[in-house]
């Protein structure tokens, strides 16, 4: 800021001590009638916050022996149903410039006109008529996929999912003309109940820690060494993995990520703004959601500028002296803060044009035989 500030008060002081005979005119557009062949157009940039939200989505599908994880395995609270959970996990903050279509002005040079006109629109201080606009992403998604119906447990033991017991039946034999009951034993498959396959379950996955025991311990009848130990105890990990899932669940999680944008104005400084809604059932939802709670834009501008009012009034007494300026705005800064309730959850600092002033600049200082302007390109990030 005290660089601008030295290099506007030494405009002023060069201002008033030479003259030019350009008579290039630079004049807004609402207030031109006819344009003129030679006329340029360009528009004062204006910049659109941009909030890229990531979220995981963490879905939890119950076992099919959830209920009998505590007798089996002792394992307590063991998820009975289905349950979905959101988390915002990431916000990044960032923005862009684009034609501001409240600033249009028209430049009509004439005479000696060596002002480098390229360089300001290289640099993002101003834009062409026809420049286009940065390629705005939409805001692709809002919560509640569907995971489906696709079966998540297939291997639910690793015995027979039917057994078979003795069924004891009687019939009629004749022995010396004389009838007589004879008992039948024959074997007959019936479907194991959910409790069985339970118990068969939870013995497996004890033998499977056994084994794994015997392997670390050296107890074993045949040792793997080296890398062949490794797969074996890998293999083992994931097996009872496995298993014990049917008893504790699975969690699968994902990652998503939208993007919203939001152009402010002066007036919406003091007016908190809804970016977007969120519930931890929902997920990130669209701003008149109601099923979500808000989360908030809220702008704090810091005000850098306000100290280039009295220099820009001294350089507006020296128009007789110099007609020929270039209508440009000193962007301001402001602090940009995403709101949770009462918790803050993002916040940075950004230069945000239309927070600035809009004033004159004499073309004269930005012919390139002067070199006493240098328009930076790279952009300060804060």
């Amino acid at each position: 800021m005290k660089i601008i500030r030295l290099g506007i008060f030494l405009l002023f002081v060069i201002l008033v001590s030479c003259k030019t005979t350009s008579e290039t005119k630079v004049t807004p557009l609402k207030q031109v009638n006819n344009l003129s062949e030679n006329g340029i157009i360009y528009a004062l940039p204006k910049t659109t916050l941009r909030f890229t939200v990531e979220a995981i989505r963490t879905e939890i599908i119950p076992g099919p022996y959830a209920e009998y994880a505590s007798k089996y395995l002792g394992i307590e609270n063991a998820p009975e149903e289905e349950s979905t959970q959101w988390q915002i996990t990431n916000i990044i903050i960032d923005s862009y410039n684009e034609v501001d279509p409240d600033n249009y002005y028209v430049l009509e040079p004439s005479g000696k006109f060596n002002f480098d006109f390229l360089k300001l629109i290289k640099n993002g201080l101003i834009f062409p008529v026809n420049s286009r606009s940065f390629e705005n992403l939409a805001n692709d998604f809002y919560g509640e996929t569907d995971p489906g119906d696709d079966i998540v447990f297939t291997d639910l033991s690793v015995k027979q999912y039917v057994g078979n017991e003795d069924v004891t039946y009687y019939k009629r034999v004749q022995r010396d003309s004389v009838f007589a009951r004879v008992p039948v034993v024959k074997k007959q498959y019936v479907q194991k109940s959910f409790e069985d396959k339970a118990e068969e379950a939870s013995s497996f996955i004890f033998m499977i820690r056994a084994k794994r025991f015997e392997l670390i311990s050296g107890m074993a009848d045949f040792y793997p060494e080296g890398k062949s130990l490794e797969v074996a105890i890998k293999k083992l990990d994931n097996l009872e993995d496995e298993y014990m899932s049917l008893f504790i669940g699975k969690k699968f999680t994902s990652t998503y990520n939208t993007v919203f944008e939001f152009t402010p104005a002066e007036s919406d400084i003091n007016q908190p703004y809804i970016l977007f809604r969120f519930s931890e059932d929902k997920g990130i939802l669209q701003p008149n959601d109601l099923r979500g709670r808000p989360i908030i834009v809220e702008m704090e501008k810091l005000n850098k500028t306000k100290n280039l009012s009295f220099i820009i009034n001294d350089l507006n007494k020296a128009e007789s002296i110099y007609k020929n300026k270039l209508y440009y705005r000193f962007p301001d800064q402001a602090v940009i803060k995403l709101i949770d309730g009462k918790k803050k959850i993002a916040s940075r600092k950004l230069n945000v044009e239309q927070f600035g002033i809009i004033t004159t600049i004499p073309l004269v200082f930005l012919m390139d035989e002067e070199n006493f302007i240098e328009f930076n390109p790279e952009k300060k990030k804060f």
